[in-house]
Formats: structure tokens, C-alpha cells, sequence
């Protein structure tokens, strides 16, 4: 539990921080705080899903770690006020309850509700559709947030690009401003020069949201299961599925359509980004990858993106190109680390792989400064009964966006833009 409490420290921490910025009216700064407490607030509850204590791998010891754990790093005791930046105040989550974890895995099952159950179920699942301005009817069933933290905890271990990626948890819309260069040179002046007018062009990278939707399809049979096994199960696929989209969306995704296009909303990737810039001067074209293209790719990075930098590359890219490159003097510039939070180290920069990038591809990504992505709605869930095929589908919902904030955090090596 020691780790438990360092956390704790931390949020509380946070939380005075964020109220003293409102209360000095920096808003933008706060809501940078708030950002940083729910990543505490992600990490308190991982810490939780993951404890040694054998006890701990039961789903309801699970939920009463969790709903504890949500009850302490809000500085109170289950059912009483909680204090926000700007002195609200609502009661614990019943998401966070081993109640409402047990009621929501029956109900995955397809086994009858008691009273009680069928309260606290439609207590939760109702105020959770009116948080939202779309439709009931599309809303879903709120996932128990010790599920919901399972799932983006493993979508974070499987796939970097999304890890990696500085998202927030916003409900609504979310506009960031862009900077797109400025006039200005670098010139000092003597006192009888005049200072030249420097203009700043700024652009704007709007985050309205994009549906993610991902189904997991069981037999009656196999839906059958122990609700000990049919959660984890669940969550483990959905994770997969969920993640394969993000990812993808981060590195790939189209944006939002023109009324010409005929594809739908998605995130935009940063290959996506990248391509639509004028002579695209943010790719490095290889024909046989060597190190020179490695130092040219590491060139086109702005300077103060550059100590920030990570490599991605797919897994075969890894081990089958970038292992073999060697510098002038026939030194593999490829440095094998399992530690490093990757597989490896190039000029000092982490190599992650990712199978979302294709074969060949290379991209050089400060993901922390120069992308942005929020989680406009957590993960719900709609079961789907197929009576004459006696199957099952569980849906996965996500309401995500996500852009580039500047594409000078960023170079993809390829042999074909």
C-alpha cells in the first residue's frame, strides 16, 4: 500500500495546485493540472489492477480496492462530499463499486438482475446517458471502471504510439491553438533602427470527436463461462481490438472528410499530416535505408522536440533494418535495451515497436509535444443477442479525436510516400 500512498501524495498534491490556479483565473494552466491528475488518477487504479496480493486477482477484491483507493485520493470516505477545482461536489463513483461490478458482469452474462442489482445498474448506467448530449438509445452500458482501467492499461502496454501520446479526458469538444510559423528574423538593431513588426500565424486543431466501435462475438456456449473468466476475457479482447484503432489512428487515421470525401471521422495521423504538407518536407525517402538517412531524418526535427524524440517501427523493421545499420566506421548504430522502455536505443532515443506502422517505415515522433488526443467518452459496452445463431456480440464505444499540434515533432522514413 506504500505505493498506494505516494500516489495519493501526488494527487493531493495536484489538486492544490489546480485550486490555487483557479482561483488566480489561470484557467489554461488548471486545466493542464487536471490533465496531469487524471493520468494520477489512471495510475492509482493500474497500481490497484496490478498488486502482488493474491487476493487481489478476485474481481470483487478488485472492486473494493478500487472503490477505496477512489474514496482516498478524493480525500474521503464512501458517500460523503468530494471537493473539485471549483468547489462541486458529487458522491463516490458507484462505477468504482464491487455492487456495480458484479451487477454489470451478470448482466454480460445474460443472468437475471435482483432488486437490488437492477437498482444500482440503472442508477449508474442512467446518469451516465444524461452526460451526454446524443441519443439514450446509442449511449451503451458504462463499463466498471476497474474494467475500463484493465482495458486502457493493456491498450498502453501493446501499443506505444497511443501510450505515448499526451490525451486528455474532456467531455465535449476541445480546440488547441497551432503555431505556424512566425516573420520575425533573428537580427539585433542599433538605437536608431526601427524594431520590424513580427507576425505570429496561428492555426487551430479542433478535437469534436470520432465513434470508435469495436465488437467481440462469443457463442452462448462460451458466454457461459464463470463471470471470473468471461470479464477478463472480454476486457482482454476488447483491448486488443481497441487498441489496433487507436494506434492506427494515431499513425494513419484520415481526419475529418471534406464533402467530397466518402470516408468517416477519424482522428488525424501524423503520416496523414505529414503528406498534406506542401513538398513534404517532413519525410525522408530511402531507396536502401543507411545511416545517413537516419541523421537526416533526426535533422528535420525542430530542436526542441529533438531530446524528446522516439523511434517506432514495426517489429520486423526492428530487428531486419535498423539492427543492421552500421556508421562509417562499421558500428551497428542500434543498441539493444529491454529495459529502456522499448527494445532498444538509437543516438540515445528509445526504439519502440509498434505493429501498427508498416514494413519498412520508420517514424521519429515526439508524441508528448506534438500530438494531442482527447477521450471525449469513455468505453461503453452494447450486448447484441443473434437468438437463431445462439450467439452473443459485445460492442465496444469510445467517443476519441486526436491531431497534430506540429508536424516539426515529427519525420517518417520510407521508401514510398
Amino acid at each position: 500500500m506504500n505505493k498506494l500512498r505516494e500516489i495519493q501524495a501526488k494527487i493531493e498534491a495536484k489538486e492544490k495546485e489546480g485550486k490555487d490556479l483557479v482561483k488566480a483565473k489561470k484557467f489554461d494552466e488548471a486545466e493542464k493540472v487536471k490533465a496531469d491528475l487524471e493520468d494520477l488518477k489512471n495510475e492509482l487504479k493500474a497500481e490497484i489492477m496490478f498488486m502482488k496480493d493474491e487476493e487481489s486477482h478476485s474481481l470483487d477484491a478488485q472492486a473494493s480496492l478500487l472503490s477505496a483507493a477512489d474514496a482516498l485520493d478524493r480525500g474521503t470516505q464512501k458517500g460523503q462530499p468530494i471537493a473539485s477545482f471549483g468547489g462541486e461536489q458529487s458522491e463516490v463513483k458507484l462505477s468504482a463499486s464491487k455492487e456495480y461490478l458484479n451487477a454489470w458482469a451478470k448482466d454480460l452474462r445474460g443472468d437475471k438482475l435482483n432488486e437490488e442489482e437492477r437498482e444500482i445498474f440503472d442508477r449508474v448506467n442512467d446518469e451516465f446517458k444524461a452526460a451526454f448530449t446524443h441519443t439514450t438509445e446509442n449511449t451503451g452500458i458504462l463499463i466498471p471502471d476497474t474494467v475500463a482501467t484493465g482495458i486502457w492499461t493493456q491498450i498502453a502496454e501493446d501499443y506505444p504510439l497511443w501510450a505515448d501520446v499526451a490525451s486528455t479526458r474532456i467531455k465535449g469538444n476541445l480546440s488547441y491553438k497551432k503555431g505556424t510559423g512566425a516573420t520575425a528574423t533573428m537580427e539585433w538593431y542599433d538605437e536608431d533602427t526601427e524594431t520590424e513588426d513580427t507576425e505570429l500565424n496561428f492555426g487551430e486543431l479542433n478535437l469534436t470527436g470520432c465513434e470508435l466501435s469495436r465488437a467481440v462475438t462469443l457463442t452462448w456456449k462460451l458466454r457461459a463461462m464463470a463471470i471470473e473468466d468471461l470479464v477478463p476475457y472480454v476486457q482482454r479482447e476488447l483491448a486488443t481490438l481497441l487498441g489496433q484503432a487507436l494506434s492506427y489512428a494515431v499513425y494513419k487515421g484520415k481526419g475529418k472528410p471534406s464533402a467530397t470525401d466518402t470516408f468517416k471521422p477519424e482522428p488525424q495521423g501524423i503520416r496523414t499530416a505529414l503528406a498534406a504538407q506542401t513538398n513534404k518536407p517532413q519525410f525522408e525517402v530511402y531507396t536502401t535505408l543507411e545511416y545517413k538517412n537516419i541523421t537526416s531524418a533526426m535533422s528535420k526535427i525542430h530542436s526542441k522536440y529533438a531530446n524528446g524524440v522516439t523511434i517506432y517501427a514495426n517489429n520486423t523493421t526492428i530487428w531486419n533494418v535498423l539492427a543492421n545499420i552500421v556508421d562509417a566506421m562499421g558500428r551497428p548504430v542500434f543498441v539493444p535495451d529491454v529495459n529502456a522502455g522499448g527494445v532498444g536505443h538509437i543516438f540515445g532515443h528509445t526504439v519502440k515497436g509498434d505493429a501498427t506502422i508498416a514494413e519498412g517505415e520508420i517514424l521519429f515522433a515526439n508524441l508528448d509535444q506534438g500530438y494531442k488526443a482527447n477521450v471525449n467518452q469513455d468505453i461503453s459496452i452494447v450486448t447484441e443477442e443473434h437468438a437463431k445463431k445462439r450467439k452473443v456480440d459485445y460492442v465496444g464505444y469510445a467517443i476519441v479525436d486526436g491531431g497534430v499540434i506540429d508536424e516539426k515533432a515529427f519525420v517518417v522514413l520510407t521508401d514510398e510516400i
